[in-house]
């Protein structure tokens, strides 16, 4: 439960929990907000009225209590604030514009080959004014813009907003100071981060399947991975806590890594050659269909290289249940799942006595970039856990860009 403190001096945390409290549970009324967050009637009537004042709340009506008055109902204001994602790939750029309570006003998608640095940046500057434009959105209403790389991502330690992309798949991208070019072009803050991270969180956003702790593997272009503990984003000390295709292979020849399995842009070659057309992973799920024997070689070959990296993550990170989303068609996800759950009871440790539950994600292959959007609006208006006395003020419009020290 979300719980304020009655100290003056926690106003901006206080704020933060009954928009959040809002969002979680509205409509509601001022009588049940007090309940749930502790806060006195008094100090609620305050922060609804300025919540208000500040068009986050609408005060949208009345419900029917047990007795007395009928109780004016609180609910966010979709236009109180909107967000931008911009998921980035060697392979597509996915662009969402998502309002205060996650409807998405406007959705873009280009398939990319291999964007260099100067037309990456316009490409992403101009998809980025292109859903302004479209949604007609007033700019001051903007919390920000998230922009999602694949990992690991380097990042200075006085200053995470200085990330750059490093892994080898984007060579020419490494130090480019991706997160201060776009917010420049844009006028607009924005944070950079992990693309499998970021999915990870539009996956708990967005999934609505009530896990607080999950581990979320991601299928991109390659293979990545993002950890959701006690319902909040883990990064790690640096930003890239959760790094799934790197974990080592041995023993098999030109392979040092498991994401190396999973790299589409070589199986989409191996396809070529064998005169079978192949762009997007959505040009995969006729093949699975018909049962194409290089697919097929593919999941068999690649599949228990996948197990016992996950037989290590139930056992790093204990959680709840492991999430296969991303970009894979649906049913190439299912396959997987069907060949998880028969390898796994083989590769875990019977001294173990709670697996994680495996299933498929529900937030679509869109996860990255309504989980990027997302952050802007969590780095604005949601509660942190850090101690209340270090909460920011809730802000409605651009907000300056200090250093980005994690979500």
């Amino acid at each position: 439960m979300l719980r304020g403190t009655n100290s003056e001096v926690a106003r901006g945390h206080n704020q933060r929990i009954v928009l959040e409290t809002i969002r979680l549970h509205g409509p509601v009324s001022r009588a049940d907000t007090a309940r749930l967050t502790g806060l006195t009637r008094a100090a609620i009537s305050n922060i609804v009225h300025d919540l208000v004042q500040r068009g986050l709340v609408l005060e949208n009506g009345r419900r029917r209590g047990r007795r007395g008055m009928p109780s004016i109902a609180l609910e966010l204001d979709p236009a109180g604030s909107y967000a931008l994602g911009l998921d980035v790939d060697r392979d597509h750029l996915t662009a969402v514009l998502v309002d205060l309570v996650g409807t998405v006003r406007h959705r873009a998608h280009h398939e990319l080959d291999f964007p260099t640095p100067k037309g990456g940046i316009d490409l992403i500057a101009a998809a980025a004014e292109e859903l302004l434009a479209h949604a007609a959105v007033p700019r001051e209403r903007i919390a920000g813009v998230g922009v999602g790389f694949p990992g690991p991502l380097i990042a200075h330690a006085d200053d995470h907003a200085c990330r750059a992309v490093a892994p080898v798949q984007f060579p020419g991208w490494q130090g480019v100071p991706i997160a201060r070019l776009l917010s420049e072009r844009l006028g607009l803050p924005v944070l950079l981060e992990n693309n499998a991270s970021a999915a990870a969180v539009g996956e708990h956003w967005y999934g609505d399947h009530g896990f607080e702790h999950f581990y979320y593997v991601y299928f991109g272009a390659g293979l990545g991975g993002g950890m959701i503990a006690n319902g909040q984003p883990y990064d790690g000390y640096r930003g890239n806590a959760g790094e799934l295709g790197y974990l080592a292979v041995r023993g098999h020849p030109g392979i040092t890594h498991v994401g190396e399995f999973f790299h589409l842009p070589w199986l989409y070659a191996r396809l070529r050659r064998a005169g079978v057309a192949v762009a997007a992973p959505c040009d995969l799920e006729p093949l699975h269909r018909e049962g194409h024997p290089i697919l097929r070689s593919w999941l068999d070959e690649a599949t228990p290289h996948l197990a016992a990296a996950l037989v290590a993550i139930e056992h790093l990170f204990d959680p709840e249940a492991i999430v296969l989303g991303g970009r894979l068609p649906a049913a190439l996800l299912d396959a997987l799942l069907e060949a998880l759950e028969r390898l796994l009871p083989a590769l875990r440790n019977r001294g173990k006595p709670y697996p994680a539950a495996l299933v498929r994600a529900r937030a679509g292959d869109d996860a990255a970039a309504l989980g990027l959007a997302t952050l802007p609006i969590m780095r604005a208006f949601a509660p942190t856990p850090s101690h209340p006395r270090m909460a920011r003020p809730l802000v409605t419009g651009a907000f300056p860009a200090p250093p980005f020290t994690g979500r």
